[in-house]
């Protein structure tokens, strides 16, 4: 047995403190190289142990790779970290503290704040920056002696203790930010908790301020932020006089707390006060994460100047080469400069920023400053902009926290190491609708969230709660993943689109929260108010000179304020892409989601609601009825494919051009197959369609294929295709399924478009064979042609739309077809056109000649197989119409053509402003059965001069449809037709004062609204 040792060099090394001046000067890789080598280095204990010297290495070495957003190996650091300390929670009491904290009478005069004057009282402590700490055990000689075994020899060592415990602290946080909603099960961090409120400080010691401030920060990672708080408080000030330095981690901690509670004012102090007291402390990293933290906070509680803290610290990291700082600063200072408009300014110190980006150009900061550098590109109109956006964002999905902590939450059920009833916690927290903190605090994360798909933390999510018969959550889970899937294929996950809902959509139709968001928006964006005016005043001048018979001059003159108008909604449109980019609070509104126990309530008797939702563990069943829900699962989707693809083609599907011989025609061996298709989607269900007068389908995958009015159901006594037995209408989501129809607007135009569906060799014979569909629309118009502006925007002043022209539906670019073909350059038509301004369009929607791989008996490639989930083009095609405010779509999933399709689409619109959709098309469809078939008059019929005389009952003429509908609205006493999904003032003065207005348009004012010269109209 031997003494204790003598003194060994002081721990940390010069080394270690130069890789921390190296990772603030922006050279990651140097930094890294540093803590590596120095975690090799580590102080031993026998043949394999390390001392808590470890802590500082592993910590440093997690916060070079956080910053570089290398989440994953970064968390194993600081694991590792919080692991050594775990090995030695008592360590403090072996430090020998032999000099008490006193007054720093020097610092004071030494360091004098460059960036502002502190509000507090305090007194900078002086501390020994190395302190002496026995390694070994002093007494294991004389247990050895009696007892035998191992000697262990006492060192003493010399070691910073402070920094042990700076770097306990940090690991602490980061794990905290890195976990989330996980922290609070995660085993290391209760095992933390455990052990700090164990103490771990010498009795009544000062230094058991330290253990307060790591208690604070467990207790803020497990969401305790009132008692975080508390903690934090005490650990400010060693013996209740003394600022120490920890105290600025302590401060920024509880300013991170107020931030995120919506305190910004008393966040802002402690952020201010957290950097000054790490200046004088040369703490560099805090002085960063207080001007990360505190920059988002001052944008929150809105400026009104440029922060004069910013340019005084950017000029002190200069001084001390801290590029990481300063190009921190400068991105703080550049989108402070943006918020208040001025946007050279901004452009300036962004680039200059850039130049001192370093290593630090590929991590969590470089990718910040291409979001700004993108967001500079949009206001000056340049056409690099989308793409510097989509770069910045792709750069970011992969260093977004809440996409990692998913992937964590993923990893931890599969390995069970999460129970059903965490998990469904977890994933509630994170898997939903982003917070206004979120948008506000962090946006380009956010965005970046939005726009990753978590398919498989939803599967999992459901999983978790049907472990536990949780029905009526895990029917919400799978109305939230269907709309995080729209949303998740529009731009910017649909951030866009919920801006125009918030500040386009009619007041009555949103709830009251959105409603006020849109009032916050309006006041913030008052230019954006005038342009919607100004908007309105043209549309209602359109809306009262577009007639059903114009003369050529009262064409061109309309022509010239069509393209006014559309220029209005480009600028609106520019607008709202600024606005997106910005640090604004939004809520979606479409889809709207429901909760089982809503659409339950507004269920009626004989209503029924079946929701298919495909995951990996199959594709689950849900029937809701009035009186209660059950569920099954179907097995995996992929066993649908057989069935499918034989019923399908038993009705005639094949491929588009297969004609149907009047034999085919008069078989029934579709009803053979069908029940088969009925046995895989229904066996298990409970679903009694006898009972059922109305069935609302939510499809998913293979099911968007599936003929259901065709499917043939079993009853006891017969069998029936489903449509004989009940109304049916399809819903892209269960919160379309009820009571969220808006009052039909009163029919004042309706358009039929195109002929490629319509029998005859020339137009006459065409114009024939149309007369009685004219007849059945009220009041058609016809639209120009050619179409003055996108067709989307002439189609909102439409309240029926029909459209007889072929239409294919791309699997693999599902928002790129034109509901109105060849109407403008395809660019313009688009689906995803249509969902831009002026967000709305005809409330009905007939488009009965479109193509989908259902007229091909289900067959794709293995390219578009491989790419694309099936269905997922009906459904963004569904939702997407429905957003622009269609609440009854009629869409094909095969062409038939012909006068057959023409008098089922004739019956169709005649019945529907009596009675309901589904009703409407249930009545169709049953007369169309009795209607004779004449095949000289069909597309795709093979005339049999020999055969006898045939009718429509062959499901290939009426099964292929999907009738898209909303439902009737919810009966209230207030309830009264809306002329108009804007808010306009909608008096028949109005709308003539304003057409006067538009009329004494002078030839400039057309052309700075865009239009074109008088004499240029078509």
């Amino acid at each position: 047995m031997a003494s204790a040792q003598g003194l060994i060099n002081s721990t940390p090394s010069q080394a270690y403190y130069r890789g921390i001046e190296e990772l603030y000067r922006g050279e990651y890789r140097d930094a890294e190289r540093i803590f590596r080598s120095e975690t090799r280095g580590a102080i031993k204990i026998g043949v394999t142990g390390r001392w808590v010297d470890s802590i500082c290495y592993h910590a440093m070495w997690g916060e070079v790779l956080y910053h570089q957003g290398r989440f994953g190996p970064a968390l194993e650091q600081f694991d590792q970290a919080c692991t050594m300390f775990l090995q030695y929670p008592q360590w403090l009491l072996r430090v020998r503290f032999e000099q008490p904290p006193r007054e720093d009478v020097s610092r004071l005069r030494r360091q004098q704040l460059p960036w502002g004057t502190s509000e507090r009282q305090f007194t900078l402590g002086l501390f020994s920056s190395q302190m002496l700490i026995s390694q070994g055990d002093l007494l294991s000689g004389n247990r050895a002696a009696q007892q035998g075994g191992v000697v262990q020899s006492a060192q003493l060592w010399r070691i910073d203790v402070i920094e042990v415990i700076r770097c306990t602290a940090l690991a602490i946080r980061r794990r905290s930010e890195l976990l989330g909603p996980l922290a609070a099960q995660d085993r290391i961090s209760r095992e933390m908790a455990t052990r700090l409120n164990s103490g771990g400080a010498p009795p009544n010691h000062w230094s058991g301020a330290w253990i307060d401030l790591q208690q604070g920060l467990v207790s803020a990672g497990e969401g305790k932020s009132d008692l975080a708080l508390k903690q934090l408080a005490r650990a400010e000030l060693i013996q209740g006089r003394f600022d120490h330095p920890l105290t600025c981690v302590a401060l920024l901690e509880q300013g991170r707390i107020h931030m995120e509670q919506g305190n910004t004012s008393v966040a802002a102090k402690y952020f201010a006060e957290a950097s000054y007291s790490a200046f004088y402390y040369d703490n560099p990293g805090i002085v960063d994460e207080a001007f990360k933290l505190g920059a988002a906070n001052r944008l929150a509680g809105g400026i009104e100047s440029v922060s004069a803290a910013l340019d005084s610290v950017a000029a002190w990291a200069r001084r001390e080469r801290f590029d990481h700082i300063f190009a921190r600063v400068s991105f703080a200072l550049s989108e402070e400069q943006m918020t208040l408009g001025n946007w050279d300014a901004a452009a300036a110190t962004i680039e200059v920023g850039q130049t001192r980006l370093r290593d630090a150009r590929s991590g969590l900061l470089g990718s910040w400053s291409q979001f700004l550098a993108a967001r500079i590109a949009a206001q000056q109109g340049r056409d690099t902009a989308p793409a510097a956006l989509a770069a910045a964002i792709d750069q970011q999905l992969v260093m977004t926290p809440r996409n990692f902590q998913i992937g964590l939450a993923n990893g931890r059920y599969d390995q069970q190491l999460l129970r059903d009833r965490s998990a469904a916690d977890i994933y509630q927290s994170l898997l939903a609708d982003p917070t206004p903190a979120d948008w506000v605090f962090r946006p380009l994360e956010t965005l970046s969230v939005l726009q990753t798909p978590h398919e498989a933390a939803f599967d999992r999510w459901l999983n978790a709660l049907l472990s536990r018969n949780d029905l009526g959550t895990a029917l919400e889970v799978t109305d939230l993943a269907k709309r995080r899937r729209f949303l998740g294929s529009l731009a910017w996950g649909g951030r866009l689109a919920s801006l125009r809902d918030t500040l386009e959509l009619p007041a009555h139709t949103l709830t009251p929260q959105i409603q006020v968001r849109r009032q916050d928006l309006l006041l913030k964006y008052p230019r954006y108010g005038e342009e919607q005016k100004a908007g309105q005043q043209l549309w209602a001048s359109l809306k009262s000179r577009w007639l059903p018979a114009l003369d050529e001059q009262s064409q061109s003159d309309l022509n010239k304020d069509w393209r006014a108008w559309s220029t209005s909604l480009q600028r609106r449109e520019a607008m709202l892409n600024m606005i997106g980019l910005e640090r604004v609070a939004v809520d979606p509104v479409f889809p709207p989601l429901s909760t089982a126990a809503e659409l339950q309530a507004k269920l009626q008797p004989g209503q029924a609601v079946v929701v298919f939702h495909d995951t990996s563990n199959g594709l689950l069943g849900f029937l809701i009825t009035a009186k209660g829900s059950t569920h099954w699962n179907c097995g995996p989707v992929g066993r649908l494919n057989k069935p499918l693809n034989d019923f399908l083609r038993s009705l005639g599907n094949y491929d588009a051009s297969h004609d149907m011989t009047t034999k085919d025609l008069a078989s029934d061996d579709w009803q053979a197959t069908g029940k088969k298709l009925y046995r895989a989607l229904f066996d298990g269900s409970s679903i009694d369609l006898e009972s059922t007068d109305e069935l609302i389908v939510v499809p998913d995958n293979l099911v968007w294929y599936v003929p259901l009015a065709a499917l043939p159901a079993e009853l006891e006594d017969r069998t029936a295709a489903m449509i004989s037995l009940s109304k049916l209408r399809v819903v892209p989501t269960m919160g379309l399924a009820m009571g969220n129809a808006v009052v039909r607007r009163r029919v004042q135009r309706s358009g039929i478009v195109g002929r490629g569906i319509v029998p005859g060799d020339t137009e006459e014979l065409q114009d024939e064979s149309l007369t009685d569909l004219r007849e059945a629309v009220l009041n058609p118009i016809a639209l120009p042609t050619p179409s003055p502006i996108p067709t989307a925007q002439l189609a909102s002043l439409l309240e029926t739309l029909i459209v007889l022209d072929e239409i294919e539906i791309d699997p693999l670019r599902p928002l790129d077809w034109s509901p109105v073909p060849g109407g403008r350059a395809a660019q313009e038509d688009t689906l995803s056109h249509w969902l831009s301004l002026p967000q709305f369009g005809p409330q009905n929607i007939l488009l009965p000649a479109v193509h989908t791989i259902a007229e091909r008996g289900g067959r794709t490639s293995k390219r578009k197989a491989s790419a694309a989930a099936p269905g997922h083009e009906l459904f963004l095609a569904s939702c997407g119409l429905m957003s622009t405010g269609a609440q009854t779509v009629l869409l094909s999933r095969w062409s038939v053509g012909g006068q057959s399709t023409l008098d089922l689409v004739r019956e169709f619109i005649q019945e529907l402003p009596h009675t309901t959709a589904a009703d409407a098309w249930q009545r169709s469809v049953q007369v169309a059965m009795e209607m004779s078939i004449h095949p000289d008059a069909e597309t795709r019929v093979k005339a049999d001069l020999e055969a006898p005389p045939i009718t429509a009952a062959h499901p290939f003429f009426w099964g292929g449809y999907l009738l898209i509908d909303a439902g009737a609205p919810a009966e209230t006493d207030e309830a009264e037709p809306q002329d108009s999904p804007a808010e306009v003032a909608e008096t028949k003065e109005a709308a003539v004062a304003a057409g006067e207005e538009a009329a004494e348009t002078t030839e400039e004012e057309r052309a700075e609204a865009g239009a074109e010269p008088e004499a240029e109209g078509p």
